[in-house]
């Protein structure tokens, strides 16, 4: 179908067409010009249609100048002024054998503009065994994304509320289905709730990993404390950076601690650490007495290892006690979180086909603590694989959602994390390994740019904060300007797709998901909604001067309502029990039941009575 002609600016790359203002055609809709273009191979030249795409649209006045007419002429002659329909078409290609080609001559001034039809669109598009995602903003045609786009990472950024979570869902659907190991990174506990309604997707494993014992999990994730370093640990604790005296009593009973595992073979952890600086609050004698039971760690053969300083130990608890009470207690705090432990979780019982580690219930600290021990577990155990080296072996490939990056990932100016690092290596390396990430974030600007610019896909959907449009402006070498300057209009679910994912850049309306997820907005009119229970049972209280019976608020709520009115000063209201239907009226503050009969304390007139709060 004709739409329009080529009228101006026409390049190799874009061109301005007049459209028929009868004939509304959509944003990012997609067009045809008929082209001639040199075929290298045969040296001829050939027939193509050139495939382009709306990014720009407008109406104006034919032939009016600056100084518009007034009101009262435009009044009058409203009917007669001509409009013009314009578009800015960018130039996508032409297929040619099999292959998307870029021309290298503009259409020609004058050439009609086609719709292009949804086979053609659908060509340009084609992906095997690809993720279908959703179909085009503006056509009923199917998208679906490149599974090896993966490899070089995603980005899917959006304001809050515009479906970010909602598509990370569906494209975690579109992965499981084509064999991925997927492990979640959810700060809030949304994902939570795919484990119910997995089922509806097929036969497939998810396991919730919990931080905090008060929330939702299959097992709990356990940091083995001589794993890491103590000033992680203060820092997970609390522990101020000036309180240099109460991180260096940590440091001490960890050290120690290590000594007697190495010496030893015993599981000792963060009890063991509790341990040591218990008995030096007791003295120098009894730190003593502690020593004799390991006597011998810093001699011998453990000696070259470096001596541990038992000296400073006993001489911070004789001169300052008070550091090392302040040690325990944040010590003390640690083991409430129930994170840290002798020894970590095994990966091979953390992992299913998707795994969720809920990170609900615990500072901002220890997530970062966590993220950062996971995620270096995790692509450790991918180089173990690939490279044949020792320790536990990942055999396949893994996803990594990121949920809420900005604070895991933050602008190293801005603010230091030790999760930063470790995102940042599988940003870097991860590809060689087959460690994928998958970054998700309402806030660009604060996500660093380093690891947002790794990743070479991105899935952009409505941003109003100028600083995060210019944060997504610099990271994405292929984001158009006119695609940047539409992303406030975009509507919820709709997102602007470009990198190695897709062949070209393209604006989809995202499919409907399967599984379910706990990141939706509260719906207040819900939430707020007033208890009618305390209400009814008050008014219950009045009409029959005693509480109604569980039994009748029972058999009550098996009812349905089929109509209910107000005729003058009287409420009627027809019920359905079971294959039944009830009429109650209630006139003056007293109910008459058309099956029980007047002054009765059915469940019909407590049925009734609920109904009767809402009639206006």
């Amino acid at each position: 179908m004709r739409i329009g002609y080529v009228v101006a600016t026409a390049t190799p790359f874009e061109f301005v067409a007049t459209l028929d203002p009868e004939r509304p055609v959509s944003l990012y809709d997609y067009v045809v010009v008929d082209h001639v273009e040199l075929d290298n191979a045969s040296g001829e030249l050939v027939n193509v249609s050139l495939l382009g795409q709306i990014v720009k649209l407008y109406r104006d006045p034919y032939s009016v100048k600056r100084d518009l007419p007034l009101y009262t002429v435009i009044q009058e002659v409203s009917s007669n002024i001509l409009e013009v329909q314009i578009a800015k078409v960018k130039v996508l290609g032409y297929v040619l054998n099999g292959e998307l080609r870029q021309p290298k001559q503009p259409p020609r001034i004058g050439s009609p503009v086609y719709l292009a039809e949804n086979e053609q669109i659908a060509e340009l598009f084609k992906v095997e065994n690809g993720l279908c995602v959703g179909k085009l903003a503006s056509r009923d045609v199917a998208v679906c994304l490149d599974i090896n786009g993966i490899r070089r990472h995603l980005a899917v950024i959006a304001a809050t509320g515009s479906g970010k979570t909602w598509f990370s869902v569906v494209l975690i659907e579109e992965l499981l289905r084509r064999g991925a190991k997927i492990v979640v990174i959810d700060p809030h506990g949304e994902y939570v709730a795919i484990k119910d309604s997995i089922h509806r997707l097929g036969p497939f494993t998810a396991r919730v990993v919990k931080v905090s014992k008060h929330h939702v999990g299959d097992l709990m994730y356990k940091i083995g404390v001589l794993d890491s370093d103590p000033e992680a640990l203060a820092n997970a604790a609390g522990v101020p950076p000036g309180a240099k005296k109460i991180r260096y009593a940590i440091y001490l009973a960890w050290s120690y601690a290590k000594k007697v595992r190495k010496a030893t073979g015993e599981k000792v952890g963060l009890a063991f650490m509790k341990r040591v600086l218990y008995t030096a609050m007791r003295g120098e004698n009894a730190l003593q007495k502690l020593f004799q039971q390991y006597k011998g760690i810093n001699d011998g053969a453990h000696k070259a290892e470096g001596d541990f300083p038992l000296s400073d130990l006993k001489q911070l608890a004789a001169k300052d006690r008070h550091a090392i009470f302040s040690a325990l207690t944040y010590l003390k705090k640690l083991s409430r979180l129930g994170v840290f432990s002798s020894r970590s979780t095994p990966l091979s019982k953390l992992l299913g086909d998707i795994t969720i580690i809920n990170l609900a219930g615990v500072n901002e600290e220890v997530q970062d603590y966590v993220v950062s021990h996971l995620v270096n577990r995790l692509f450790q155990a991918r180089v173990n694989h690939v490279r044949g080296l020792k320790g536990y072996q990942l055999p396949w490939p893994i996803v990594l959602f990121v949920e809420e990056a900005h604070r895991f990932a933050p602008p190293k100016a801005l603010r230091k994390t030790r999760s930063y690092e470790a995102l940042s290596r599988v940003a870097s390396e991860g590809r060689k390994f087959g460690a994928y990430l998958v970054i998700i974030s309402q806030r660009p600007s604060k996500v660093d740019p380093d690891i947002i610019s790794q990743c070479q896909s991105q899935v952009i959907m409505r941003i109003v904060n100028p600083k995060d449009q210019e944060a997504v402006r610099e990271s994405s070498e292929l984001l158009a300007q006119e695609f940047l300057e539409n992303l406030p209009g975009l509507d919820v679910g709709e997102a602007v797709v470009l990198g190695p994912i897709v062949k070209l850049p393209v604006v989809i309306k995202v499919r409907d998901r399967v599984l379910e997820y706990g990141g939706s907005d509260i719906d207040l009119t819900t939430a707020w909604k007033v208890d009618k229970t305390a209400d009814v049972a008050q008014m219950w209280r009045r009409i029959f001067n005693s509480p109604p019976p569980p039994s009748v608020m029972l058999s009550a709520s098996r009812m349905r309502l089929l109509h209910k009115k107000r005729e003058g000063n009287k409420i009627v209201i027809k019920l359905l029990d079971g294959d039944r239907e009830v009429d109650v009226v209630i006139e003056g503050g007293s109910p008459r039941c058309s099956v029980c009969g007047v002054g009765k304390p059915c469940s019909h007139v407590y049925k009734a009575l609920e109904e009767a709060l809402e009639v206006v």
